[in-house]
């Protein structure tokens, strides 16, 4: 029992040591040491049969006052009185750090045990939280005073082992919080730790680790850990990922999700971001197989100047609160033109929606604004739509499921939807480029062949898109 003693002592030393002078440093330099959002947490784990008894400790508190969440279902909790001044800012009511210069405080409490563990067990959000506040770092100490055996898993990369003949303690730290702590029967060994995830299991093939390391890189975020076995049943946590290795593709798309949401704040009602951003930040397409599609599409329909430009954009949001709305508008304002794209397929879920730019300049028709027309760009194309130009030319618009049929007093137009070709009054035309377009149920015209077909002049300036019929500008002519 010495012996261990001496192993915990030396462990906690060194790399708590290590990563107080690592970040108390890093946030110096960043003005960031006392700022009243970010902390540094310690937090020490008993398994004892009844219960996990913790004692959690808060570093670098600033002066301010801090309201404490205390897990669901936990018990016993108060003041850990390490000295006179551990708890000094704990109120009577043991739900608020009050005000004060005391920039260490520590508080104990218990996660009751409703019956021994077996097999697996997760324990959900089981340690304390600060309002409004998170912390930069996490040492993590895991003794089981029961010696059951297994693993214990939190999404932390493991640093320090020690076993006895009755304890066993585990010795985790990094970046960012962690609320999730995992215990499976079936101890598995470490294949490969790295900064960004930690992994165990046999057979992970080393372009597999490459190809995930990359990935990771690329998105950032917090440490992750990946526990594989052929026995595993797939378990999907905050920050680890539990499941068979013949599972690697979701594996890799799982954790591309968990890296996304240590990096950003991502509205509930838009699930598909973390996927999206996931492949945005890291090039390559993860998720389902839809949200694959939607990816691909962006990808597709960008200049690798515009993707790049675009990728670096959305990097420049981490941290921030980044809903499909912003997207779209970091699309504008790398393209220059409107869009509604992620907010269709992220927020609306219609992962089909085509990649559509939209002109931001107004429509102008011999002169008059319509205000609902928006020209839209598609593959480098500008299409216009027909219901709001061309009824206001005077034509009437109809469809059967062969033709569409676009008639005013003076011309009479079928456009075939099974051959290639059209008919003005009674003579046919053949084309081997498509006219028109339907986007979204809605009928679009090509601008080259607007021009041609209805005889139109298209002027462009930097506010307006100018569509005069040339026989109104020689009607205008002649009264001069």
């Amino acid at each position: 029992m010495k012996t261990i003693i001496r192993i915990f002592l030396l462990l906690v030393g060194v790399n708590a040591g290590l990563i107080y002078l690592h970040y108390s440093q890093s946030a110096t330099a960043n003005g960031e040491k006392n700022h009243p959002d970010t902390y540094r947490q310690e937090i020490e784990v008993i398994n004892r049969a009844d219960g996990l008894y913790i004692r959690h400790h808060f570093y670098d508190l600033a002066t301010g006052r801090y309201e404490i969440i205390w897990p669901e279902g936990s018990i016993d909790q108060g003041c850990w009185k390490e000295d006179s001044d551990t708890c000094s800012r704990l109120n009577e009511a043991g739900i608020v750090f009050d005000e004060g210069e005391r920039d260490q405080q520590s508080i104990t409490y218990k996660i009751p045990k409703k019956e021994p563990l077996r097999g697996r067990k997760l324990f959900k959000a089981p340690f304390a939280l600060l309002q409004d506040a998170k912390p930069l770092t996490t040492v993590f100490h895991m003794t089981d005073e029961q010696n059951i055996g297994g693993m214990w898993v939190n999404g932390l990369e493991r640093v320090g082992i020690a076993d006895k003949e009755r304890i066993t303690y585990r010795l985790y730290r990094g970046v960012g919080f962690v609320n999730e702590l995992y215990w499976q029967s079936n101890a598995i060994p470490i294949s490969y730790s790295g900064n960004k995830m930690s992994v165990y299991g046999e057979g992970v093939e080393k372009k597999q680790i490459d190809q995930m390391e990359k990935m990771l890189e690329e998105i950032g975020g917090d440490h992750v850990s990946v526990i594989l076995s052929p026995r595993n049943q797939t378990l999907y946590a905050q920050r680890f990922v539990v499941d068979k290795p013949e599972n690697m593709s979701n594996v890799l798309k799982q954790m591309a999700r968990m890296s996304v949401q240590s990096r950003f704040m991502i509205p509930a009602d838009e699930p598909s971001m973390n996927s999206m951003l996931a492949s945005i930040l890291g090039d390559q397409a993860v998720g389902t197989k839809a949200e694959q599609g939607a990816f691909n599409r962006l990808k597709e329909s960008l200049s690798e100047e515009q993707f790049n430009m675009f990728r670096q954009k959305v990097r420049d949001q981490i941290g921030q609160k980044l809903a499909a709305k912003e997207l779209d508008h970091l699309l504008l304002e790398v393209t220059s033109f409107e869009t509604q794209y992620f907010q269709k397929t992220m927020h609306e879920q219609r992962y089909s929606y085509p990649f559509l730019l939209m002109d931001p300049r107004k429509v102008l028709l011999d002169g008059n604004e319509l205000k609902e027309a928006k020209v839209v760009v598609l593959e480098g194309k500008s299409f216009y739509p027909a219901d709001e130009i061309l009824t206001q030319m005077g034509y009437e618009i109809t469809s059967n499921k062969q033709s569409i049929y676009i008639e005013s007093p003076k011309r009479h137009y079928r456009f075939s939807k099974v051959e290639p070709f059209y008919v003005l009054n009674d003579r046919k035309y053949d084309y081997l480029e498509k006219p028109y377009t339907v986007i979204n149920k809605k009928l679009y015209f090509d601008e080259n062949w607007l021009r041609r077909i209805f005889l139109v002049l298209i002027e462009k300036s930097d506010e307006s898109i100018a569509v005069e019929q040339i026989e109104q500008l020689i009607k205008e002519m002649e009264k001069e």
